[in-house]
């Protein structure tokens, strides 16, 4: 009787949490693809510009190098890695699935016994501020938005920032435009909820106003830049800035499934803001479906949680099919 083949995993997302499941389930004897939508692998560490000091090992790296090294890896390896492909369709065929790519070279359809979602998180941007009074007229060089508020920050010396949002990447945005010279205005529509070092520090600087409870409601073009007229308990008023970082979160990339899923196949389970439900195992409500990285995780998104996972789901997966063998 000859042994089963290798189990067949597509995994949708080729960031940290993707890498590390795919090297992973490569060096459990399975067999692994990586796709992914963008040009490049690395997911949101493409837009980490600041020098990493936060996973081990990796002092002073920054996410673009990260992910160059992660990249060359599942090379070296010879894990399939499609880019700029998405899936279209996915649908139950006999116990695993058949799924349809959109590929630069047009269409193609592959085969996989099981399916891992890695597709991370976006950053909450521009759309935003859409219905915003004033928000059209005014100078899109003026606006940054997520990741990008973290480039040339030292363009801000002697400027006049407002950043709105009151998370760790507001707070660490606001104290990096404080150390280049800038005076920095922080509102968040409820309390500031970063870190303590990055709080203390912007409270203490007679170049920084915090505003806790305060809520953007129009941004105006002006002579000198931009007239931002804020809300909040003490009532309306207005500043005049140089530049906007909008630093709002982020959403899980999990909408595509409404409209990939073929006919009898259950959608995985989201909470209500969208992040796929998952085990403690990282199964996910569908059968054959698994989900690692930021698009399962908004306790704890980073890169170090993503590793992991992925290393869980292969694991995980593994023991799956080991399982189903036996029966």
């Amino acid at each position: 009787m000859s042994p089963n083949p290798p189990a067949r995993v597509m995994i949708i997302g080729a960031g940290p949490a993707g890498m590390s499941c795919a090297l992973w389930l490569h060096n459990l004897g399975l067999e692994p693809g990586l796709i992914d939508s963008e040009k490049a692998p690395g997911g949101a560490m493409q837009l980490n510009f600041l020098n990493n000091n936060w996973v081990l090992g990796q002092r002073n790296m920054s996410g673009l190098e990260m992910a160059a090294r992660f990249a060359e890896h599942i090379d070296s390896i010879g894990v399939p890695l499609l880019l700029e492909t998405r899936p279209t369709h996915i649908a139950l065929d006999g116990a695993g699935f058949r799924v349809t790519l959109e590929t630069p070279e047009g269409l193609r359809s592959e085969e996989a016994d099981a399916i891992v979602l890695a597709t991370g998180t976006r950053y909450r941007g521009r759309e935003l501020l859409l219905g915003l009074p004033g928000f059209a007229r005014c100078d899109p060089g003026r606006l940054r938005y997520g990741p990008h508020c973290f480039t040339r920050l030292s363009v801000l010396a002697s400027k006049r920032l407002l950043v709105i949002g009151g998370g760790d990447n507001a707070l660490e945005n606001a104290t990096l435009a404080l150390e280049a010279g800038a005076r920095v205005t922080v509102a968040t529509r409820g309390q500031f909820r970063g870190q303590a070092r990055y709080l203390d520090r912007l409270a203490a600087a007679p170049e920084c106003a915090l505003h806790a409870d305060a809520r953007l409601t129009d941004l105006q073009s002006s002579a000198n830049g931009l007239t931002a007229t804020l809300e909040g308990a003490a009532g309306r008023w207005q500043i005049e800035v140089d530049r906007v970082h909008l630093l709002a979160g982020y959403a899980p990339n999990s909408g595509f499934l409404d409209a990939t899923l073929g006919q009898g196949l259950a959608a995985p389970e989201r909470d209500a803001a969208g992040y796929l439900v998952v085990d403690a195992q990282g199964r996910c409500s569908t059968p054959g479906f698994y989900a690692a990285g930021d698009v399962g995780n908004p306790a704890f998104p980073n890169i170090l949680s993503a590793l992991a996972q992925g290393a869980q789901v292969a694991k995980t997966i593994e023991s799956d099919f080991k399982n189903a063998s036996r029966t």
